[in-house]
């Protein structure tokens, strides 16, 4: 394994050479050939590969680590690495590195970070290899070969997914296992590494995925129930008389309670009844239902009748509704409560 300093000073000769200095003299220049005969390639991979992860940390878990607001295993937890995030080293001792990530900087044990090769290690199992496209166009082969068919162009700054190199080639790799190839000449290289969260990033997307949760739970559908074109005209007067000023999701929802009081056993089974029971719906005993139907309903309020009566929902198995500010919890929708 080479040291840091010596790969440093072997970088620094390397460039030397590159870029044609002279002043070694005879002497200098035996030395310099001399240590260069002796470089492999993968000592030169190596080389190159702990320069660009000097002062760069992987996750080293399988999971998560904690970064705290002090070098202590007491100290207040502000953030998170995952596994597949990387960060920049700001200080590091024996036990401790404080590390640049995302919008979070704290203290890391450093049992739970991979430092140099180890860290490139850690990035090649975790995270995906990414090339980004450095010419004009960029083609794409069937196999790893100049010769070989074109079958497909890649524009410059796009980005893909690529494997192994092999002799100046990428393996591009495909979810149904087919393998092409691209010139690695023609593009830059890198892991597309995450980076870590604070507590409240972390919280924000607990809540949002637990509205997601809630939200398929509440829109699943239920199950379509037959009906006549008199019902669903029926179902749709109603809505329009209760949410006809509502956007189509309140609109919806007021056609789902309908429909889910006739597939509850604790409401009459059939749409007409359900409308029609005493002290239920207002617009219903008033005649405005009836005055919907005979000038027809509006679009919006017969396509929500026909979705709820096709099991669509937006407040799930919810059998009741008022005015929102009522002082009812439940799920809010425009003017109206859910519950």
């Amino acid at each position: 394994m080479w040291k840091k300093g010596m790969a440093s000073l072997v970088f620094a000769v390397m460039w030397l050479c590159l870029t044609g200095f002279t002043g070694l003299g005879s002497e200098g220049e035996d030395t310099l050939n001399a240590l260069l005969d002796q470089l492999t390639s993968e000592d030169v991979e190596q080389i190159l590969t702990e320069e660009e992860w000097d002062g760069r940390v992987m996750a080293n878990v399988d999971d998560s680590v904690s970064i705290r607001e002090d070098a202590s295993t007491g100290a207040e937890v502000i953030g998170k690495m995952f596994k597949g995030d990387a960060g920049e080293i700001v200080e590091k001792d024996d036990e401790w590195t404080m590390i640049q990530s995302g919008n979070v900087t704290g203290w890391v044990s450093n049992e739970y970070l991979a430092f140099g090769m180890e860290a490139e290690e850690r990035a090649s199992e975790d995270v995906v290899k990414v090339a980004t496209v450095t010419a004009e166009t960029l083609k794409v082969r069937d196999e790893a070969s100049m010769e070989a068919p074109v079958i497909d162009l890649i524009g410059m700054g796009e980005k893909i997914e690529v494997g192994e190199e092999r002799d100046g080639w990428l393996e591009i790799i495909y979810s149904d296992g087919e393998v092409d190839y691209i010139s690695a000449e023609y593009v830059e290289v890198g892991y597309e590494c995450g980076e870590a969260k604070s507590m409240d990033e972390i919280r924000a997307e607990e809540a949002a995925r637990r509205a997601e949760e809630e939200k398929e739970k509440r829109t699943k559908n239920l199950g379509a129930v037959a009906a006549s074109g008199d019902e669903l005209t029926l179902l749709a007067a109603l809505i329009q008389a209760e949410a006809g000023n509502q956007p189509y999701e309140g609109q919806l929802a007021v056609g789902a309670v309908v429909m889910n009081r006739v597939r509850s056993g604790g409401y009459p089974n059939t749409i007409q009844e359900v409308i029609s029971a005493p002290g239920q719906f207002g617009p219903a005993a008033t005649g405005r239902v009836a005055s919907i139907m005979a000038s027809g309903p509006r679009a919006s309020c017969m396509q929500a009748a026909q979705a709820a009566l096709n099991g669509e929902t937006t407040v799930g198995t919810l059998t009741h509704f008022r005015r929102a500010g009522c002082g009812i919890d439940g799920i809010v929708i425009g003017s109206h409560v859910f519950y």
